[in-house]
């Protein structure tokens, strides 16, 4: 079946033979991919939308049926952990993913891994799971469309200290620079930059200067670092 290349990405991080958790499916998208690419043969979807379910539900043949299951559910809320079980956590803010996160975050420790993306806000997430003892083992952005997705995996697990940069932009780019990011960072530099002097000029109320001086402190840092690597 042909899906996007971001939910490919996302489905090819999970690893052949994991029971899988796809919360928030929405049309479950994922779930028939992994079902029909006989990745997983055990696949719970959630969704706290019965209607979205619903849309998965007619999909299914009496063989899909036997590996894809439907739960109208909150997160993980009313959900058993198994062993060999990985969750993805897809298409939605960063701030919902920590919330699903910390609503049930002893259960998200016992599962071997959880595959994210966030739409907006990613520096967030990475921040919560640096502070939160979870180890990111892979992190790194692609472009579908004309749109830019960073894709996180993390389990439980003590990480080192990540860098203001790394945090905005991912684990890994000092590791393995991404050509998309240059352009990204083009982009975010110019809209910040202009965000700063819009409510330098015309607003009284400055909050959210803080917020934009840290975007740009962090653009700075992978800059410099780009310069001295290319030096």
């Amino acid at each position: 079946m042909k899906i996007t290349k971001r939910l490919e990405k996302i489905a090819k991080l999970v690893d052949e033979g994991k029971k899988v958790i796809d919360i928030g499916t929405d049309h479950g998208l994922v779930p028939l991919y992994l079902a029909k690419n006989e990745i997983s043969k055990e696949i719970l979807a959630t969704d706290i939308s019965k209607k979205s379910l619903q849309k998965l539900e007619e999909k299914l043949d009496d063989n899909l049926k036997q590996i894809i299951k439907t739960k109208v559910c909150d997160g993980l809320n009313d959900i058993e952990i198994k062993d060999n079980q990985i969750a993805i956590i897809a298409g939605m803010g960063a701030v919902t993913i920590i919330e699903i996160i910390s609503n049930n975050i002893e259960k998200i420790r016992k599962l071997d891994y959880v595959i994210c993306e966030g739409n907006i806000g990613n520096e967030k997430l990475r921040k919560f799971l640096n502070e939160n003892s979870f180890f990111i083992d892979k992190d790194f952005l692609i472009k579908d469309g004309r749109k830019h997705y960073d894709i996180i995996r993390f389990k439980n697990g003590k990480d080192r200290k990540l860098s203001l940069g790394e945090i905005y932009f991912g684990k890994f780019i000092y590791q393995d620079f991404n050509p998309l990011l240059k352009n990204r960072l083009e982009q975010i530099y110019k809209k910040n930059i202009k965000f700063k002097e819009n409510i330098e000029k015309f607003s009284e109320n400055k909050q959210g200067l803080d917020l934009i001086e840290e975007r740009l402190q962090a653009i700075e840092e992978v800059k410099n670092y780009e310069d001295k690597r290319c030096n």
